[in-house]
């Protein structure tokens, strides 16, 4: 089965980030309801791979923190963008806890995309889309924000390619720990 850990977006997030869909055409869209930030993408594993892999993840110890998304972009070139996406701003919180989860998966066996990690939603895959929609979608969503989101946990997600789109099940919730507040 694939396997993928992120942190899964409270519906009101969803609703928000659906907004985004439309106006580009030959675009992919992700449906709403599969948004999520993607913090490490491990790939095809077998299932005793996946028992060590949720055992490795239940280990980490990590206090809850907040994200912002905000803004769009692309994957790819500007004149050859593959992937639309809204930004998630880049935080030592966030980086860490994405280091924490990759070094977890790779002391069970278990390999990790090893692109650079960019916290982001994916919106859609428009590698067919005209350029100038493109870019007129990027100046137009510029400015995109939502409020300030909590983060309390990351998620074991799997995959299944369905002949429209993927359908994504949450396997493993893994709670982050509140900080000491002074």
């Amino acid at each position: 089965m694939r396997l993928f850990v992120a942190i899964p977006l409270p519906e009101e997030v969803k609703e928000r980030v659906g907004t985004l869909r439309g106006g580009i055409p030959d675009a992919r869209w992700i449906a709403a309801e599969n948004s999520h930030v993607t913090l490490a993408f491990i790939g095809e594993v077998q299932s005793p791979m996946m028992m060590d892999i949720t055992l490795a993840l239940g280990r980490i110890k990590y206090p809850a923190f907040d994200i912002d998304i905000e803004g769009v972009g692309v994957f790819g070139s500007n004149k050859r963008p593959r992937i639309l996406w809204a930004g998630v701003r880049a935080t030592a919180a966030i980086n860490l806890l994405h280091q924490k989860i990759v070094t977890a998966i790779e002391s069970v066996g278990a390999t990790v995309d090893d692109r650079r990690f960019r916290p982001h939603i994916t919106l859609a895959r428009v590698h067919n889309s005209p350029y100038e929609r493109v870019r007129n979608f990027l100046t137009d969503h510029a400015l995109f924000k939502t409020e300030t989101l909590p983060v309390t946990s990351f998620t074991l997600f799997s995959s299944h390619l369905s002949s429209s789109s993927a359908i994504y099940q949450e396997e493993v919730s893994f709670d982050l720990f509140s900080p000491v507040s002074s």
